[in-house]
């Protein structure tokens, strides 16, 4: 199995803050000023190395390589309950302030996801982060959400039927963007290995999903989850791991 990083039972989509039975993660994007990424790259490693150095308080930091955030760091904090955002450390934020803002130009807020652990494929919170990330947000239509959420669930069940070796994370978003927004994050080691087969390369995928779902149901089911995603709403976005900068399990 392919490392790690860290994105179908559609759940009650209920906006609360927090539940105490969800896994969180927490994302923020940062810019460093021109000219220091070497200051800021180096002021991070050493706080990470300082205070997030166990599986309980783990960082990733990943730095974006397309779209149009390319060039920012995404910090990513996950795997945590509830409980973990009452915590604060006073003495960890004073360090960050002394040897990582001087070196910043802006960060863009935390954004607040909640796990959907029935949604992704062959998901290991265990393992170490993967060398590379493809991040999927998707933002869905008011009131479609369960035409989006069918087509996944069916594909997942299919796929996880066929094999499949890829690995996935769903998240629903919590607090901090835009409501309504799904982010699948997909990681893997690879460019030319890629992110995952089927254990049959030659299967006709669109026979066995009508096969498992009744006739037409792989264009029906499509052309709804299609319908459900706002015309604007898929972005896609690349990032590679900084080992230097991310809690080493």
């Amino acid at each position: 199995m392919k490392k790690i990083l860290i994105l179908l039972l559609v759940p009650m989509f209920a906006f609360a803050q927090t539940n105490s039975k969800r896994e969180y993660w927490q994302t923020n994007k940062w810019t460093a000023k021109k000219g220091m990424n070497t200051q800021f790259e180096a002021g991070v490693a050493k706080k990470t190395s300082k205070f997030n150095n166990t599986k309980e308080n783990s960082f990733a930091t990943y730095q974006i390589i397309t779209g149009t955030d390319q060039g920012k760091y995404m910090r990513i904090m996950g795997n945590r309950s509830a409980a973990a955002f009452d915590i604060e450390d006073a003495s960890e934020m004073a360090f960050w302030n002394k040897h990582v803002m001087p070196y910043t130009e802006k960060n863009d807020g935390n954004i607040r996801w909640w796990r959907m652990k029935g949604a992704g494929q062959n998901w290991d919170n265990n393992l170490p982060p993967a060398r590379f990330i493809k991040m999927t947000t998707y933002t869905i239509k008011r009131g479609q959400m369960a035409d989006f959420f069918r087509f996944w669930r069916n594909n997942t069940k299919l796929q996880k039927e066929l094999g499949y070796s890829g690995v996935s994370g769903v998240f629903m978003l919590e607090s901090g963007g835009q409501a309504f927004q799904v982010l699948e994050v997909e990681p893997y080691n690879s460019h030319k290995e890629g992110k995952g087969d089927f254990k049959n390369p030659d299967v006709d995928y669109i026979e066995e999903y009508n096969k498992m779902f009744g006739w037409r149901s792989h264009r029906n089911d499509q052309n709804a989850y299609s319908a459900s995603i706002e015309k604007w709403g898929i972005n896609i976005e690349t990032g590679v791991l900084k080992p230097k900068m991310s809690t080493k399990l």
